[in-house]
């Protein structure tokens, strides 16, 4: 026999701290890419900003972004202009430590020393750990499954000082899948269900979410958490959310052919 729950019942269950829980989970493998000039005294610095899913299949650890996350920084560097690139604290240059990318997939593999991943970790709660699948690849994804993800909205980019940035965290613990391709599945963002668990800022009103491409998708399993999927495009026309299936990388980190 099958119990449904009304979606009042969902929203009371999901407001206490199962809830809570539910959206800090994608944040704790999740965090800040951002690249643009360098900065300096009494400038305002021009920085574009993006996510980065930390991830360890078990040969090290990875930053998984989106293609189109690096393309500006890969113009100004061709272009012989100066351009930091940091994720979280750490700066590196992304380019010479790039393992895999692809246009087409819009997908984006980047290797971490264990120096780098520890400075990227050591700050706070979000971005503290690199995700460990218990086996690769995970279970596909099916239609109607729940899937929690998070990122960091441009929007909510505070400048604090001249070398000084704060991020606000956007997540969801919970989007309904509703499409699903040979590379991809989609999200329906139905804000009539939603309840805000975390934070102060009016996420459910939030339209301009750029700057989560590249953020982490997991679903539950009962006793674990699958990483399914990789955010890398939203229609706010249509409140849709696009994921690129994580089996589209080998555990090495390496583009499967599709």
């Amino acid at each position: 026999m099958t119990h449904h729950i009304s979606i009042e019942d969902a929203k009371k269950l999901v407001a206490g701290p199962l809830g809570s829980e539910m959206a800090k989970f994608p944040l704790r493998f999740a965090k800040p890419t951002f690249f643009g000039d360098i900065p300096r005294n009494n400038t305002s610095a021009k920085i574009n900003n993006g996510t980065v899913s930390l991830i360890n299949f078990g040969d090290g650890p990875l930053a998984i972004t989106c293609f189109h996350v690096l393309t500006p920084y890969k113009d100004k560097i061709g272009k012989g202009e100066k351009c930091l690139f940091q994720i979280g604290a750490c700066r590196l240059d992304p380019l010479k430590q790039l393992i895999s990318e692809s246009e087409e997939l819009d997908i984006a593999v980047i290797r971490l020393t264990e120096k780098q991943a520890n400075e990227i970790t050591n700050d706070d709660m979000i971005g503290s750990s690199f995700f460990q699948p218990t086996s690769w690849p995970p279970q596909p994804i099916l239609k109607d499954e729940y899937v929690i993800f998070g990122g960091f909205p441009g929007k909510w980019r505070t400048q604090l000082a001249t070398a000084a940035l704060e991020f606000g965290t956007y997540s969801s613990g919970g989007s309904r899948v509703v499409t699903i391709g040979d590379t991809y599945f989609i999200t329906q963002f139905e804000r009539e269900c939603w309840i805000q668990t975390l934070g102060a800022k009016d996420a459910i009103n939030l339209t301009e979410i750029g700057g989560l491409s590249g953020g982490p998708a997991f679903v539950s399993r009962g006793l674990r958490f699958d990483f399914v999927g990789i955010i890398y495009q939203f229609s706010s026309n249509f409140e849709l959310l696009y994921f690129r299936h994580s089996n589209i990388l080998k555990s090495d980190g390496q583009i499967n052919n599709v």
